[in-house]
């Protein structure tokens, strides 16, 4: 649309095609006195319409450009193949800043890289292909086609992401290491694992090729159970701790170079590393069955104070990305190997109330885990020069 155009209560619109299309708003004459200069008569345009047949304009000014950037788009392809590269700059400038759709705008600034190649002009050429790769983070070369001096500037870029960041939930379950046992009875007792859950975010940070520094913020919640059985008395206690855990780990990805150029879908991986707990607190459920007498009804007990608020643990991880949109959905089996010990022996008497009504202590223990858990990492890209041709 170039023009509008009004005719006594209508106005028209004037499109592309030089086709005039009506735009149905009724226009109210009205009369202007001007004093000695007589009475002038106006066409008054109600409010509504005028923002309706604005939106018109818009909408067909807006779809002329679009369909003269696809054209431009045309003509410049062409005067690329007819050797007319001095031509591309003028001729794409325009729709570059203001017109072209993503994957057009990628494909004129590979036009223009192009032509700055041939043209011998390296650092318009390294400008525009930076351009492009901040188009599209995901450009990615066909070696088939593409012309060796294009793969090999696209090869002095840094093309990877830099980093990624993302969640991950899921579920874990505890099982308590005892180093050594402490009674307050002559009966067994024995430890029992429970599943709790842990939810965080994490950081993939790559540092040499296939290597991948992981640092990671959880929160876990970890649950255990103690059973003391002795003559017709049994204990059943179950504890609940909740941890700030902090995972760091360096991962090492099998065929990344593989999975980078989209040949295979799933890329596997393992981590080893460590991790620091910070106890956030941790409650004991505790009742006895004294059977011939009146049971002990449960109750919950604070035990954070006999607790130590570090723990140390080995980490190792096994697991394996897929693609899906600008990141990767990843799913991970871990086991946390403790190596502090969570309760000290002078604490373990501590809690005179589990000791002398349900006659139930803790053992000298460290916690391993078991986790297994889902989450998506999304690519954060920095494109640069790396290094000069």
């Amino acid at each position: 649309m170039s023009v509008i155009m009004v005719s006594p209560y209508k106005l028209w619109l004037r499109t592309t095609s030089s086709k005039l299309q009506p735009c149905k708003v009724k226009l109210k004459p009205f009369n202007l006195n001007l004093g000695s200069a007589g009475v002038t008569t106006l066409l008054k345009v109600p409010q509504a319409g005028l923002i309706v047949c604005s939106l018109i304009f818009i909408l067909f000014t807006t779809s002329a450009s679009a369909q003269n950037c696809a054209q431009t788009l045309r003509l410049a392809r062409s005067t690329y193949d007819q050797g007319r590269l001095h031509e591309l700059p003028g001729l794409l400038k325009g729709c570059l800043s203001d017109g072209f759709t993503k994957e057009e705008k990628v494909e004129g600034f590979k036009l223009l890289t192009l032509a700055y190649i041939y043209l011998e002009e390296p650092e318009k050429a390294d400008s525009s292909m930076l351009k492009l790769l901040h188009t599209d983070s995901y450009f990615k070369l066909n070696e088939s086609v593409d012309p060796q001096e294009f793969i090999g500037l696209y090869n002095t870029f840094r093309t990877d992401p830099v980093y990624r960041v993302g969640l991950k939930a899921g579920f874990i379950t505890t099982q308590p290491n005892v180093a050594s046992s402490n009674f307050a009875n002559d009966g067994a007792s024995s430890y029992d694992n429970k599943i709790g859950f842990q939810v965080g975010g994490f950081a993939e940070i790559p540092v040499f090729k296939r290597f991948v520094f992981m640092p990671e913020l959880y929160f876990q919640s970890k649950s255990f159970a103690l059973n003391n059985t002795i003559s017709n008395n049994q204990t059943l206690s179950s504890e609940n701790q909740s941890w700030l855990s902090l995972p760091l780990s360096l991962q090492y990805e099998f065929f990344r170079d593989k999975f980078k150029k989209d040949k295979i879908k799933i890329m596997p991986y393992v981590a080893l590393g460590g991790q620091v707990d910070y106890l956030i607190s941790a409650t004991t459920t505790i009742s006895t069955d004294r059977f011939g007498n009146i049971p002990i009804s449960p109750k919950a007990v604070d035990t954070k104070e006999q607790l130590n608020p570090i723990n140390v643990s080995a980490v190792l991880s096994a697991g394996a990305k897929v693609k899906a949109g600008p990141g990767f959905v990843i799913a991970e089996a871990r086991f946390t190997y403790g190596l502090s010990n969570i309760i000290n022996s002078s604490n373990v008497f501590a809690n005179q109330l589990t000791v002398f009504e349900n006659y139930s202590v803790n053992g000298i223990y460290k916690l391993n885990s078991v986790s297994f858990s889902v989450g998506y990492a999304y690519n954060i890209f920095s494109p640069k020069k790396l290094k000069k041709r």
